[in-house]
């Protein structure tokens, strides 16, 4: 006999099915809230785009007036229209304020009123008037008795006291225009800031900052302070953009964005705080500070994920308020603290605002110790030079100024502190893809509420603190971006603008239909008042069968397996969630299980493989039984959560069976095993665990099969036999023994005897392969490995068949490629 051990090797070839997936519960989170659901806002429809509203609320009244293009108009409590009055077309015969007054007007002007300023006397109970300011008739405003059974606007413009060169009563300015009112000793102080160019500035002049009173007669202003203006040489390159003003007991505030460098177009963009103090609004006293809002990465997190510090530059809206106990102990601020919030983005050199916003809170307290101090950096001598800064109002000067006397003489001069004050992002930048346009920020109970518009149309409401900010509402006013004017109208709802439709929101949110889940209703905050209802998340008033806001019912989405052996002990495994409490990792004796199916077929529950999401049980089935119902009873007691578990979960499709084996493919092999057995019968897929044995040794590397109906399929590979003959098989699912009559045959093993020829083409030539007992195996496969110099390397390959009608000890014929790689 030739020893072909170190050429040739016959295997059998072993074509296993691939098995099928592990049943496992899915991985992947569900889905708890979708932001995507829509909700019905009460809204009123302009026929413009709205570009300022006023809110007059008290007992009596509960009115919204609001400013579009060429009108006012007022709006009751259900968003429908009370009254309106005309604004424009400068020279329609329908325009109620273009003839009050008696002033030139220009050929070349605009026609169509911007109303460029809305706004309540807020000495409301003795002077309810609305005043309105627009961007024709060079800005001249005009007020309305909003008591007035016919409201009528009245002129607040003296000709005598106004002419083209100095015109106190020219307020607002059509490049933008915003004022804040304050009531000081029985007298309405408008401070304004207006965004000027060279002809807003001269004719009929308007000014950057001023503060004026309306005259006694209550047909015109008196100019209190004459105010700052650009510089005249940069009044057509230095855009100031006002954003916001608002005002506290003793200053008004002015909000800006405008470039750093007044002589240089593409400096970077800086948002500015100016502030003038209400008891004496005189220029000198006029302060300034550079407002900055940042991310600052925690040094291990940054060296660890690649983080930066971020500059949020532009600020986009701004909001005055207070903050809840939680935020201001977060902050390390008083809750009668007066805050700043304002949302940021980042700007870039051509003054377009990204997608990566930032919210900042500033306590005014600690920006006005800021303000402050720089002023008395300023005046104090030292050898650092520092500039008074404001060059695009005032020459640049040096600190000291080199005209002062003193520190009083110093001190009398606008002045831009010359250190930034920054706060950091609370939400952590993690807002990178979304452009805030609109803030408003609310109290209730101890919480600070964040209520943020959109570039794209959506309303944000959020609980805001230093460390996870938490989203509780988020859904879409329509495709417009929301506008920065906004405002708080009653103390349970918000005014939001987006086009020419203004949305009144409740501050709570708009409803509960985004949870999706029980548990995630039930821990939604409280002043939410959700609660579940025949299977969705709603408010009390919304829900028309049985309200639970105590407890949950299970949920079941899949189990697995399908069925069980009758007989056996199967371990059956239930998907869902609400199993038990959020926030307990297993079951615990504190929870009561019942897990059956059908009538009378118990499951015992494995609790150390159990989780509020995966429930694990132990079925012994005792008759067969198709398609029932596996029913789950959750009773949780001793509960320290907002909920507990309670109620009944059922789910369909399981089934009790009866496996058998009704044929064993091929029923023969060599006594070295490897033999790919294929086993048939009806339910050898039922179970969890499943085993096949030839005699008393396992059949390895099993797989299942489903084939139709009933029947199914178990393939493995025979371990090796000590001796020839026929020996019993059986199959054991979940310990219950499936027996049957058919035997499986161990042959004597295959022998090589020669190999014809002992060389090949490199294109490829037939090869026979002689030996004994070569019918014992079903597939072969030639492997060899050629004698060949160092650094050659090939790649061979050979697939054969018996040839026909041969014996056992007959032929084997082989098709023969080598070729050659490097």
């Amino acid at each position: 006999m030739v020893t072909w051990a170190a050429l040739l090797t016959v295997c059998l070839w072993i074509q296993m099915q691939p098995a099928p997936g592990q049943h496992t519960c899915p991985s992947a989170p569900r889905r708890l809230v979708d932001f995507s659901v829509k909700y019905s806002l009460p809204l009123f429809q302009a026929e413009k785009p709205i570009q300022n509203i006023a809110v007059h609320w008290d007992a009596d009244a509960q009115e919204v007036y609001v400013g579009c293009q060429n009108v006012i108009v007022a709006v009751d409590h259900g968003m429908k229209k009370l009254w309106e009055v005309t604004t424009g077309p400068v020279g329609s015969p329908k325009c109620k304020t273009c003839k009050l007054c008696d002033i030139e007007t220009d050929p070349g002007d605009p026609v169509d009123t911007d109303n460029e300023v809305l706004l309540l006397d807020p000495a409301g109970s003795v002077l309810p008037y609305l005043y309105i300011c627009g961007s024709t008739q060079h800005g001249i405003c005009y007020f309305i008795d909003v008591d007035s059974s016919q409201p009528e606007p009245k002129c607040l413009y003296k000709k005598l006291q106004n002419s083209p060169s100095d015109c106190p009563d020219c307020l607002a300015s059509p490049l933008g225009t915003t004022v804040t009112i304050v009531d000081d000793s029985a007298t309405s102080l408008f401070f304004i800031a207006a965004s000027v160019n060279d002809k807003v500035a001269q004719r009929y002049p308007r000014r950057s900052i001023s503060v004026v009173r309306p005259l006694a007669t209550e047909d015109g202003f008196h100019m209190v302070t004459n105010g700052l203006t650009v510089l005249p040489d940069l009044r057509n390159s230095y855009r100031i953009d006002y954003i916001y003003s608002f005002s506290t007991k003793e200053y008004v505030f002015f909000l800006s964005l405008q470039r750093e460098n007044p002589t240089k177009s593409n400096s970077a963009f800086q948002t500015r705080l100016g502030r003038l103090p209400i008891s004496t609004p005189e220029v000198w006293m006029y302060r300034e500070v550079v407002l900055e809002c940042r991310f600052e990465p925690k040094r291990r997190r940054r060296r660890r994920e690649g983080f930066k510090d971020i500059l949020y530059n532009g600020l986009q809206a701004a909001h005055f308020g207070r903050v809840g106990k939680d935020l201001a102990d977060e902050l390390g601020v008083d809750q009668t603290e007066d805050m700043l919030f304002g949302v940021f983005a980042e700007v870039n050199e051509r003054g377009q605002a990204q997608k990566k916003s930032a919210l900042c809170a500033f306590p005014l307290s600690r920006v006005n110790l800021a303000i402050d101090k720089g002023v008395e950096a300023c005046c104090t001598s030292g050898t650092e030079q520092i500039s008074r800064g404001l060059c695009h109002f005032q020459p640049c000067e040096s600190c000291p100024s080199e005209s002062s006397d003193g520190n009083v003489t110093c001190s009398s001069k606008p002045t831009q502190v010359s250190k930034p004050y920054y706060r950091v992002d609370l939400f952590n930048s993690q807002m990178r893809d979304v452009l805030f346009t609109a803030l408003l920020v609310t109290t209730i109970e101890n919480h600070t509420l964040g209520h943020f518009g959109t570039s794209d149309g959506r309303i944000l409401q959020v609980i805001l603190n230093t460390y996870k900010p938490t989203v509780f509402a988020n859904y879409s006013l329509g495709e417009t971006a929301v506008s920065r004017t906004a405002a708080v109208y009653a103390e349970d709802s918000l005014l939001f603008v987006a086009g020419n439709k203004m949305f009144r929101v409740p501050s709570a949110g708009p409803g509960c239909a985004h949870f999706l889940t029980c548990s995630v209703c039930l821990t939604a905050p409280r002043f939410m008042n959700c609660g579940w209802c025949s299977g969705t998340c709603s408010r009390r008033n919304d829900c028309t069968s049985q309200w639970n806001k105590d407890s949950c019912a299970p949920v079941i989405t899949e189990f697995f397996p399908k069925t069980a052996p009758v007989g056996g002990e199967t371990e059956v495994t239930l998907c869902g969630w609400e199993f038990q409490s959020a926030g307990r990792s297993a079951i615990t004796s504190g929870t009561t299980h019942i897990v059956k199916a059908g009538a009378g077929s118990f499951c015992t529950i494995l609790p150390e493989k159990s989780s509020s999401e995966i429930l694990a049980c132990r079925m012994k089935g005792k008759r067969p039984n198709q398609d029932v119902n596996i029913t789950l009873e959750v009773h949780e007691r001793a509960v320290k959560g907002p909920y507990s578990i309670q109620g009944t979960a059922q789910i369909p499709g399981f089934s009790f069976v009866e496996p058998s084996i009704t044929e064993i493919t091929p029923d023969c092999g060599p006594m070295f095993g490897g033999t790919t057995v294929t086993l048939t019968g009806r339910y050898l897929d039922s179970g969890k665990d499943r085993e096949v044995f030839f005699a008393d040794k396992k059949c390895n590397n099993q797989s299942t099969l489903e084939g139709n109906g009933s029947f199914s399929s178990i393939v493995c590979q025979t371990a090796p036999a000590s001796s020839i003959g026929k020996v019993p098989v059986k199959i054991t699912i979940d310990n219950l023994e499936v027996t049957t009559t058919k035997t499986f045959f161990y042959k004597k093993n295959p022998v090589i005897t020669s190999v014809h020829p002992l060389c090949s083409f490199r294109s490829g030539s037939k090869l026979v392969i002689e030996g004994t007992n070569l019918d014992s195996v079903h597939n072969t496969v030639l492997q060899y490995t050629p004698k060949i110099p160092a650094g050659l390397h090939f790649n061979r390959s050979a697939t054969g068949q018996q040839m026909p009608h041969i014996s056992s000890a007959g032929p084997l014929l082989f098709n023969v490629k080598i070729r050659r790689t490097v």
